[in-house]
Order: structure tokens, then C-alpha cells, then sequence
């Protein structure tokens, strides 16, 4: 009797262990699936969350716009003038910067689905070679001798044109002489003119016939460069900074020799480009050179600026 009781003992406690073990093989594969499918599910939340964060920041940017076109619209109508020079520079700088990047922004929109589905076979276009310009030498700068500021801005508009035509990159090259209020005080009103000419004579040993020199402000001058790639413009301009800043400059032979520098500044103008946002571009650089000290160059390739120490 008590052997038949062990027995059925022995029985249901593996009854009751192949029980647990079936339960717990059950517990661990439903935790497994479980988890499998929540960690799914998690990707995916993440992924809508920050989709819907990206939105938000886009709204926000376009009601910041909204804010400041209305701002700005309020101040033009207020009558006289009522923003300092220090102002004025300010604004001037934070809508080149704001210009610049939505600029870039705006380059990374989404492909167009449509044309994405139905691919077009088409030919490699042969590239064009850059044509030979007319520059316009006339009006010229009484002082300098060179083409000046409205005869620069017509070559420059000339040069993107044919640049768009043929899709091919040009180049700009601003070179500002350094302290010309400096300069006319210590040496007179003539200095910064006499200082400019041989700027103008230093940059036109460095560039090639095709190339021209204007004068676009009284101490800027401006070299247009039809057809060149980037890299050819980069080195282009770092052979018109090593002369300026290796020449010896003197108010006349026989005078002392005088410390002048410059800031340098070259513009990539790519095909579509206009004038007002190329000049743009140049302007803020130009003043990105100033902040780095004497005989700096900062290259701007359209999209990023790179800066050129002077050693």
C-alpha cells in the first residue's frame, strides 16, 4: 500500500514539473514576442515623433518670417530716418547670414515624385567652352585709371550670364585695402588713390589676359574671372594675396616704406547666380576677412566659406 502511495506521489510531482516547465517555456516565448513587437513599435514611434518635431520647427521658422517681414514693414512706413549706422550694419549682416542659409535650406527639398516615376533617358549635355568677352573699359576710375563701379557691374552681369548660358562656374576676387582713413590722414587726401594704383598693379601681374580689374568702391577693387573652376579660382586668388603681401609698398620711390594690407574675399558665382546675391555673398565675406586681420583670404564656394590665414 505504501509502495502504491509513493508511486502516485512520484507520478504528480512530474505531472506538476513538466507543468511548471511547459509554463515557463510559454512565460519566456510570449516576453520574447512581446518585447519583439513593442521594440517594433518603438522604432516607429520615435520615428513619427520626430517627424513631428521637424514640422513644428518648420512652422516655427515661417511664423518667425512672417513676424519679422511684418516688423520690418512697420519701420519702413515710420517717417524719416531712424536707424544709426551701427543699426544699419547690424541688419545688413543678419540678412546676409539669413540669406545665405535658407539659401541652402531651400537647395534640399524633397525630388519630385512624378518626375522620380517616370525616369527620362538624357543625353550627357557637352559642356560649353566659357565665350570670350567684351569687357566694358569705359567709365573709368579718374584716379586709378580702371573700369569703375557701373562699368564693373555691367561686366558682371555679362560674365553670369554667360556663365548660366554655358553652365559653367566663374569666379569674383574682392581685394579691400586696409586703414584708408588712417592712410590719408598720415600721408594726405592722394595716399589711399596712390596705394590703390599699386594694388591694381600687383593683382593685374597675377591674372591672366581673359581676366579683368574694375574699381567697385573707392579702396575695393574687383577681378572678374570668366570660366574658372574652384579650384582654379582658389589658387588664383592666393597669388594675388602673396604678392600684396610681400610687396614693399612706398608713397614714392625714394619715401619709406609704409605697412599696407588688405582683405581678401573670392566669390564662386555658379550658374543662376545674380549680381545682387553674388555682391552679397562678397560683401559678407569681405567682412569675415576684416574680423581675421591683415592679408586674410576667405574663399566662398556658394555654400561655405573657407578661410585662407595669411603666414
Amino acid at each position: 500500500m505504501t509502495a502504491i502511495l509513493l508511486t502516485n506521489l512520484f507520478s504528480l510531482s512530474s505531472d506538476i514539473l513538466i507543468c511548471f516547465g511547459v509554463g515557463l517555456l510559454l512565460a519566456v516565448s510570449l516576453g520574447f514576442v512581446a518585447g519583439y513587437l513593442l521594440g517594433k513599435g518603438s522604432s516607429a514611434r520615435d520615428f513619427r515623433r520626430a517627424k513631428q518635431h521637424l514640422q513644428n520647427c518648420y512652422e516655427h521658422v515661417q511664423k518667425s518670417l512672417e513676424t519679422a517681414y511684418e516688423a520690418c514693414a512697420l519701420l519702413e512706413k515710420y517717417p524719416g530716418t531712424i536707424l544709426t549706422r551701427e543699426q544699419s550694419t547690424q541688419l545688413n549682416q543678419k540678412r546676409s547670414k539669413l540669406l545665405d542659409l535658407i539659401g541652402r535650406l531651400v537647395e534640399r527639398k524633397a525630388p519630385d515624385p512624378a518626375a522620380e516615376a517616370v525616369p527620362q533617358k538624357t543625353e550627357k549635355k557637352k559642356l560649353q567652352p566659357f565665350p570670350e568677352l567684351q569687357w566694358a573699359l569705359q567709365p573709368e576710375q579718374s584716379h586709378i585709371k580702371l573700369p569703375d563701379a557701373s562699368a564693373f557691374e555691367a561686366n558682371l552681369e555679362m560674365m553670369l550670364l554667360a556663365g548660366s548660358e554655358t553652365e559653367l562656374n566663374s569666379g569674383l576676387l574682392l581685394v579691400q585695402m586696409n586703414q584708408c582713413e588712417q592712410l590719408k590722414e598720415r600721408f594726405g587726401i592722394m595716399a589711399p588713390a596712390k596705394f590703390m594704383k599699386t594694388l591694381s598693379r600687383l593683382v593685374l601681374h597675377k591674372i591672366r589676359d581673359e581676366d579683368v580689374v574694375c574699381v567697385w568702391k573707392s579702396d575695393t577693387l574687383a577681378v572678374l574671372f570668366p570660366g574658372l573652376t574652384i579650384t582654379e579660382g582658389q589658387a588664383c586668388a592666393e597669388l594675388v594675396r602673396d604678392a600684396i603681401r610681400h610687396h614693399h609698398f612706398r608713397l614714392e620711390t625714394s619715401s619709406p616704406e609704409v605697412v599696407v594690407t588688405a582683405s581678401l574675399a573670392y566669390i564662386t558665382c555658379v550658374p543662376g547666380d545674380s549680381a545682387e546675391l553674388v555682391l552679397e555673398r562678397g560683401a559678407h565675406a569681405l567682412t569675415q576677412s576684416q574680423k581675421r586681420g591683415r592679408n586674410q583670404l576667405i574663399i566662398q564656394d556658394s555654400h561655405s566659406y573657407e578661410h585662407k590665414r595669411a603666414v
